[in-house]
């Protein structure tokens, strides 16, 4: 019967009509790829707009995909064959080799589904048998919408034991890396380009180099955080703020609204696609123009923005405003540590049932993006269980958050040493940047003191700031840590 190829092109973007090194743009790869398949007679491009004519494969085009769409898609141009080869466009380094002996497990062992496990994302195809799309259909739900690159997955595991799956190990477990091989983002481009140019043709090379040159992996900031205001409503107990600035309660600095729509199309401008954060010190919610730096990040095409608050002092109609009027959801985290007030009251300080009422507001309107966040430390361990119960019993969006003692500058409150065997280098140095409100960029947000400066973002630019971080990170890749980072245990705690 044959097999057939299906290219999810749903998310393709103009980067990956780009050319990359040694000629060719990333579809002219994924295509030549779907072609070197086993028994496969026929090859499907979904897209939701350019390109919508392809040669040497069919196009199907809709302005908006859900799940269900792909899904069926998929069973109706898969009518008559065995086997799919489920792929994205903008997966340039697919490795035809390994999709073959994935296949022959697939057939050998009669599966319904076989998948890759343990590579980078990039590498591998999604192998379904023809036969199991009608009962993956009936686990489809309503409200299944825009498909992500795992969503064949998510919705068989709905029924996981219904299906006979194969999965292909890899020799080594790379997930930890967090590598993307696609070119969707500028991030993800870079580091193909950087695989690429250093050999990498197919899994076995690829995997080789990120084990072998793993400097490679540090490309452009996916999480830049920035002070917007100098104060806080809260002194509390576990925070490092007051401790490096006394007086935190009765401080009002704000960030100028122009310098923060300058650090804004610094970071559109040099990343393509980043979060923005606007709680690195002090609470968002005092800045006067709060509303308008929200705005300013959320109408940036590629940023999302985080925003960590104690929840007091907000404007309830403003933030009820601006659910109506920002297209995309900010996300918010609002941190109460605590389940009794008796207990909030001795970690933060006054401000329970206002803090616990925006947490309510926040999460009723912004149900699939809003958290709240306890951290945990010996004060609050007992009391964990409760919270986590009680707000569990509300919604999803539940962090229990590690203790930082900051390198040594609070005391150690922690409950467990949750820090791997072997120390590896520092995800904030490779992904993150902190920006204090006067421009400043420390190493990191644990320097509290500012013991080693990066520059200035509104003097320096951030290429400059990005390129001086370079040299700690090369650090940690030789294993070796300055006073500050030797003392910190955030190094494998991961952002964005």
């Amino acid at each position: 019967m044959g097999n057939i190829a299906i290219v999810d092109g749903t998310r393709i973007t103009e980067s990956s009509l780009e050319t990359l090194p040694h000629g060719g743009n990333c579809l002219d790869r994924v295509l030549a790829f779907a072609r070197a398949l086993p028994d496969v007679t026929a090859t499907v491009l979904l897209s939701s707009g350019t390109p919508t004519d392809v040669a040497g494969c069919r196009v199907e085009r809709k302005d908006t995909w859900n799940v269900r769409d792909l899904l069926e898609a998929i069973r109706r141009h898969g009518n008559g064959m065995e086997d799919v080869f489920y792929f994205h466009a903008d997966c340039p380094l697919l490795d035809a080799g390994l999709a073959s002996r994935m296949h022959g497990n697939h057939r050998k062992y009669f599966a319904d589904y076989t998948y890759a496990d343990g590579y980078p994302y990039g590498l591998a195809p999604q192998i379904l048998a023809v036969r199991s799309l009608g009962p993956l259909l009936s686990l489809v739900r309503d409200g299944d919408g825009v498909p992500d690159r795992d969503a064949l997955f998510t919705v068989l595991k709905r029924d996981i034991n219904a299906f006979d799956i194969e999965t292909e190990i890899a020799p080594e477990d790379q997930r930890l890396l967090r590598a993307s091989l696609t070119t969707d983002t500028r991030r993800n481009r870079m580091l193909v380009s950087r695989l690429m140019e250093r050999g990498g043709r197919d899994a076995a090379t690829v995997c080789s180099l990120l084990h072998e040159t793993p400097g490679i992996l540090r490309t452009l900031p996916a999480y830049v955080c920035l002070q917007v205001v100098d104060g806080c409503p809260q002194e509390c107990a576990y925070c490092p703020f007051p401790v490096s600035r006394p007086g935190v309660l009765s401080r009002r600095g704000f960030l100028d609204p122009s310098l923060f729509r300058r650090a804004v199309a610094a970071v559109s401008d040099f990343c393509g696609d980043a979060t923005v954060g606007i709680s690195l010190w002090g609470e968002p919610s005092l800045h006067p123009d709060i509303g308008m730096l929200i705005r300013s990040v959320l109408e940036t095409p590629g940023l999302d923005l985080l925003v960590e608050t104690c929840g007091i002092g907000w404007d309830e109609e403003l933030l009820r405003r601006m659910r109506g009027e920002c297209a995309r959801s900010p996300t918010w985290i609002v941190s109460l540590d605590a389940q009794s007030a008796q207990l909030y009251g001795r970690l933060r300080g006054a401000g329970y049932p206002e803090a616990v009422r925006t947490a309510e507001l926040l999460q009723s309107l912004w149900p699939e993006t809003a958290y709240v966040q306890a951290v945990r430390m010996k004060e609050n361990e007992e009391d964990c269980e409760a919270f986590y119960k009680a707000w569990k019993a509300r919604s999803e969006r539940l962090i229990i958050q590690k203790y930082d003692g900051f390198c040594g500058l609070l005391a150690d409150r922690s409950v467990a040493d949750l820090s791997p065997v072997e120390r590896f280098p520092c995800w904030h140095l490779r992904r993150d940047v902190s920006v204090l409100m006067d421009g400043t960029v420390p190493l990191c947000r644990e320097d509290l003191q500012g013991t080693r400066r990066m520059g200035n973002l509104f003097e320096d630019g951030l290429p400059a700031v990005w390129q001086a971080m370079e040299e700690p990170y090369r650090e940690h890749l030789e294993c070796r840590y300055g006073p500050l980072c030797a003392q910190c245990d955030e190094y494998y705690t991961y952002n964005f």
